[in-house]
């Protein structure tokens, strides 16, 4: 639970909820506000591209 999205600013991926829209960072960088019937595939796009690149670096 967080009171704020600048305490996502550690996360690999925050997310903080508004009444039609959900906030989407990675780490410090906004991707956007989508609305809640995007966000679950916006979400899944990025943790894929986290997952590859860490896979990558292996």
């Amino acid at each position: 639970r967080v009171n704020g999205p600048g305490e996502t600013d550690d996360a690999d991926i925050g997310l903080w909820c508004g009444p039609s829209k959900v906030n989407l960072k990675k780490g410090t960088e906004s991707l956007g506000a989508y609305s809640y019937d995007e966000i679950l595939s916006q979400l899944k796009i990025e943790l894929d591209l986290i997952i590859s690149s860490r896979s990558n670096q292996e």
